[in-house]
């Protein structure tokens, strides 16, 4: 990513990192209402949607999203970014193996995550695609770990 973008993606994140355990829960809240599937996934797979917002493991998974995209924001524009973007979301991927998550999953996740931040942060289409330049780098990241560890689906 050049400067201009890296500026960009700093300055709209503030936004939803203000309020992080807000902010993931309205992805993952999004998530499960556009795709209910992905909730049998989720340590809180038992507990009903509408009690989802006040129940402690749900919102300490949607901090903890908020958290990682915040580590990885943080290290854009210093030296050494792609390969520390490379082991924070390796790290990611490889924890999330063992659930068999699908390619599929991921990729709803993906649109559900820049769908909110377009709509928190009132993204233009050329900050949106920014943001989609970014995803789509972790993105890759994330597959990679799980096609080098033979779990694609």
């Amino acid at each position: 990513m050049n400067s201009d973008e890296v500026q960009l993606i700093k300055k709209t994140w503030e936004i939803p990192v203000a309020t992080p355990t807000d902010s993931g829960a309205a992805i993952l809240t999004q998530f499960f209402n556009r795709y209910p599937s992905n909730l049998e996934k989720f340590p809180f797979r038992d507990v009903p949607m509408e009690e989802l917002s006040e129940n402690a493991r749900f919102r300490a998974h949607a901090g903890r999203i908020i958290r990682v995209f915040d580590e990885s924001i943080k290290v854009l524009g210093q030296d050494g970014d792609l390969e520390k973007l490379d082991e924070i979301w390796t790290k990611v991927a490889v924890s999330h193996i063992p659930r068999t998550i699908t390619k599929e999953s991921y990729n709803q996740l993906k649109g559900v995550i820049l769908d909110v931040l377009t709509a928190a942060c009132s993204l233009d289409e050329s900050q949106a695609a920014t943001w989609a330049k970014l995803v789509d780098h972790v993105y890759g990241i994330i597959f990679k770990a799980i096609d080098d560890d033979g779990n694609a689906k």
